[in-house]
């Protein structure tokens, strides 16, 4: 009787043992999905407050461009209708051989200055990543070019990601 006895305790121990390591399993499967939920739920904070930078800085360049005297934003002035820059081309031509050669010159000139001036504009981006790598803290970056520590940090830690994932 006593062997039966010990035959069912082994029995049971080892069908015990079995259910602990099935629990086990679907423990760390429970686990893993919530890193995985977290990283998502991360994910997407992270581009919703991009998608929130990038708005807020195409809500500045509006309210900067509303406040210029011109009425045509920049893209508009960059971008006219193609029978526009045939027309506009032609009247250049003509007008150009009817200028006298001092004008010419200053036209030269003014080209080059708008030239110089274009390429000498540093983003904001440009900016934030320069005086990083200078060895500014998000802080101070933020404190010289007159912005947001957050949206500073926001910024660095998504370049730093896109560097990672490249």
């Amino acid at each position: 009787m006593s062997t039966l006895l010990w035959l069912l305790s082994f029995t049971l121990h080892g069908v015990l043992l079995y259910a602990v390591m099935i629990l086990y399993t679907r423990l760390a499967a429970v686990k893993e999905t919530e890193k995985q939920q977290k990283k998502i739920l991360e994910e997407t904070e992270n581009t919703l407050a991009a998608f929130l930078l990038e708005l807020k800085e195409e809500n500045e360049k509006l309210i900067d461009n509303s406040d210029s005297p011109s009425s045509l934003t920049d893209e508009e002035t960059q971008k006219p209708d193609l029978q526009h820059v045939e027309k506009d081309s032609e009247r250049d031509a003509v007008q150009e051989e009817n200028l006298p050669e001092h004008i010419e010159g200053l036209i030269t000139a003014v080209e080059r200055q708008e030239e110089s001036v274009n390429s000498d504009v540093q983003s904001f981006e440009d900016q934030v990543l320069e005086l990083y790598e200078e060895g500014y803290s998000a802080s101070q970056i933020a404190q010289k070019l007159k912005s947001g520590k957050t949206e500073i940090e926001l910024f660095l830690k998504f370049r730093s990601k896109g560097v990672k994932d490249s």
